[in-house]
């Protein structure tokens, strides 16, 4: 069983990995971006809207299989609770 992403819901290292790649590209997106704009002299105040970019561009879509696993993950916990609670 995996995820639309292809990560597999009960391998926790793939999950990790896949979070701090995730970490680690927003912060070398984040300062990219700073750097770029600040050498290009642009205003301050577009550092904000381009950070909501960056964020909406990478963040979301490569953090979507890992809630879409950790999902899977409380659901089969929750499955196994009742299960165990009803004695089947």
């Amino acid at each position: 069983m995996s995820t639309p992403g292809g990560i597999d819901p009960l391998d926790s290292l793939a999950l990790r990995r896949r979070v701090l790649l995730t970490g680690l590209l927003t912060l070398v997106a984040f300062v990219g971006c700073g750097v770029a704009l600040t050498g290009l002299g642009a205003p301050a105040w577009l550092i904000l809207p381009a950070m909501v970019l960056v964020y909406a561009a990478l963040v979301r879509p490569l953090m979507r299989p890992v809630r879409a696993a950790h999902r899977m993950q409380r659901d089969t916990a929750f499955a196994a609770y009742r299960a165990a609670r009803d004695g089947r």
